[in-house]
């Protein structure tokens, strides 16, 4: 915040501000006066000015000023660093209540890092936000940085920002995300992308949480919880030299190990269900009921990718669903003839030709991904006949 008189000297405060701006271009600044106009107090919210008073003016009445432009900048950043973020985690299963007793658990502790496991997929994302929402810190910025989407030459000036002139195109003072997230939490995705350089650097951050900006002399110190995440055997990346040691037991002070879908099977129905309203209401397409065939196709699938293929499969399923039901017709057609092939094993009707020639012309379509002219050709089939057996056997 900078208190600016517009008289200084031979010179004009007004002249200044924007040199202030190139400093830092979260500054706040406030014009002071004893020759003010409205041509002026224009030109200077023009110029980036966030306030403009007149003398003599009542220290009580700047002391609110000051602490309701700061005030209104913390809300700004936390809006431009917070997305909708989606707050519930579902499911059942021994797994995922045990999940969100660790959340309870960790929401209330919010100065304990914590290190969350899993395979791709599985949700890392949705407990972070459901441990950042509940706890005391809901308010201030949830900053979501992925480790292994960030070239190594720009990670440090990224998480810890640099000043004007610390290299080539650094023409002003950038804050880090770190710094971005005082007060807050920081998700370190993928963690077990980082390179061992920013590796040492991480440590010696998590020790007092203070830091220096590129190129800068000045210590920051920010009150930020980390929280990481990998999908990574981190015990095994140890072992080959490719993740520190310390900087391991410094993060896991707490796990939350988050388990594949396939284990807890008896939550993919409710997910289902909970994927099916939001993506009907995104969509704009009301879709109230979903078949036990639909379900059960499901329950089938090993889900190598978790919980967001899920999420994905029902997301096109309501994209081509033509009524306000679901239908095993709507899922993509691999799951479709993985379904129709485990429901027809043992069967009588499993050994009827017409099943096979359903099953071959299935396999065929999936094969020219979709391209009905070159299917008809690969069977060696009209084009017309492929298209009256497509509506025979709802391919």
């Amino acid at each position: 915040m900078v208190l600016l008189d517009n008289r200084l000297g031979q010179e004009l405060g007004l002249d200044h501000i924007e040199d202030f701006k190139k400093v830092d271009e979260d500054i706040q600044i406030i014009m002071i006066t004893a020759y003010g106009s409205v041509s002026q107090a224009v030109e200077a919210m023009k110029r980036g000015a966030c306030h403009y008073i007149q003398k003599p003016f009542d220290l009580e009445e700047v002391d609110l000023i000051i602490r309701r432009n700061l005030d209104q900048l913390k809300r700004r950043r936390s809006l431009e660093l917070m997305r909708q973020r989606p707050r519930q985690i579902v499911g059942e299963s021994q797994a995922i209540q045990r999940i969100c007793r660790n959340v309870d658990i960790l929401a209330q502790n919010d100065n304990v890092d914590l290190l969350i496991c899993g395979e791709t997929g599985t949700g890392k994302g949705v407990v972070v936000n459901a441990i950042h929402d509940s706890s005391p810190r809901r308010d201030t910025p949830l900053v979501k940085i992925n480790c292994g989407a960030i070239p190594e030459t720009l990670l440090e000036s990224e998480l810890f920002g640099y000043e004007k002139g610390a290299f080539t195109g650094a023409n002003k003072a950038k804050k880090g995300l770190m710094e971005l997230a005082d007060g807050g939490t920081v998700f370190l995705d993928e963690i077990g992308e980082l390179p061992l350089s920013m590796q040492a650097k991480l440590l010696t951050f998590l020790e007092d949480r203070r830091f220096k900006r590129v190129g800068g002399l000045r210590d920051i110190e920010v009150n930020v919880r980390i929280i990481a995440a990998t999908n990574r055997n981190l015990p095994a990346e140890i072992a080959a030299g490719r993740f520190r040691e310390d900087l391991f037991y410094r993060l896991s002070v707490f796990q939350v190990h988050l388990p594949p879908l396939r284990e807890c099977t008896g939550d993919i129905k409710i997910l289902a269900e909970s994927f099916v309203r939001s993506f009907s209401e995104k969509l704009s397409h009301p879709v109230n009921r979903i078949a036990p065939a639909y379900l059960e196709a499901l329950c089938q699938q090993p889900w190598k990718g978790n919980i967001r293929e899920l999420r994905n499969v029902i997301e096109r399923s309501l994209i081509v669903c033509e009524g306000d039901r679901l239908d095993v017709d709507d899922l993509p057609l691999e799951i479709q003839n993985s379904h129709y092939e485990k429901s027809d094993e043992g069967m009588p009707g499993s050994f009827e030709l017409s099943a096979m020639e359903r099953r071959h012309i299935a396999r065929v379509l999936e094969y020219t991904k979709g391209n009905k002219t070159e299917a008809a050709r690969l069977l060696k089939i009209g084009l017309t006949t492929l298209y009256r057996k497509i509506e025979e056997y709802k391919l």
